[in-house]
């Protein structure tokens, strides 16, 4: 009966024990498996992240309407609306893009531009400004030498709009209204002439007509009277 009884104890100890070592395994095995799946989560969350394409930005740029030549002021590629603004990829702008055209104020075209071309700062230079640059369609440039008193040389300049009349011994002829002075030096000044303007100011002045210039305001100028208007002096 002793004997049985011992027995009887060792048993259910080894019993407790084995029990006791399969919670211990259970435990370690849940402890390891939160581990990886967190190991897992965050591998994954970090691959998330470092391949997500980041949202795609983009940029105002602007390009040429049309065909801009190349010596084109940009006084005529603003007024002839040779420009628009685009919004592209800003992987698609490419260097030197302009998004203000300001950029450009008072240079010219320095090379041919296509239609659909991104202007660029590199595209326009303040170098190569020619007469010519300013010309388009039926307009020519013509110098006519003139007086300070008579052409307010003392006072215009390249920009400058004036009115030209041509006086005689019979009165005054408004010859042109509105004309801009494309240069000026020491009395020697290019106007910008249509080509029948051309004629009237050869004819007036082998007529002996005086040529007299009127400046006109630099914005809001009004016309009273019409070219070809005559006054004639009172007898």
């Amino acid at each position: 009966m002793e004997a049985h009884g011992r027995f009887g104890r060792t048993g259910t100890s080894r019993s407790g024990q084995m029990s006791s070592s399969r919670r211990g395994s259970a435990l370690i095995a849940l402890i390891a498996a939160l581990i990886a799946g967190g190991l897992i989560y965050l591998f994954v969350s970090h691959y998330n992240k470092t391949n997500t394409p980041s949202a795609a930005t983009t940029a105002t740029v602007f390009v040429a309407k049309k065909y801009i030549p190349a010596g084109t002021p940009e006084t005529q590629v603003i007024s002839g609306n040779l420009l628009k603004s685009e919004v592209v990829p800003s992987t698609q702008v490419i260097t030197g893009a302009i998004s203000d055209p300001s950029v450009i104020t008072g240079e010219v075209a320095s090379a041919s531009i296509a239609a659909g071309q991104q202007i660029t700062a590199a595209d326009f230079s303040h170098t190569n400004v020619t007469i010519s640059s300013y010309l388009t369609g039926p307009y020519r440039a013509v110098v006519i030498q003139i007086d300070p008193v008579h052409g307010l040389t003392a006072y215009i300049g390249v920009g400058s709009t004036i009115d030209v009349v041509a006086t005689g011994k019979g009165g005054s002829l408004q010859l042109f209204n509105d004309v801009t002075v494309l240069a000026n030096t020491a009395g020697d000044v290019v106007l910008k002439l249509t080509q029948a303007q051309v004629l009237a100011l050869t004819n007036a002045e082998q007529e002996g007509l005086t040529i007299w210039f009127a400046l006109r305001p630099l914005t809001g100028a009004t016309n009273q009277v019409p070219h070809n208007y005559v006054a004639k002096i009172a007898s």
